[in-house]
């Protein structure tokens, strides 16, 4: 692998790790109650 290689693999895992990060923060926000309060421990729904 020449350094031109690992410098694009760096930077490809960099924008997938905040993507995931972006994601998974939107995913915590929202709650992602989906009406199921058998799936949910902590659902408004009860």
């Amino acid at each position: 692998m020449t350094p031109g290689d690992l410098v694009v693999v760096l930077v490809l895992a960099g924008l997938v790790g905040l993507a995931v990060r972006s994601l998974w923060k939107k995913h915590k926000a929202d709650g992602c109650c989906n009406g199921d309060c058998s799936q949910c421990s902590s659902c408004h729904h009860k």
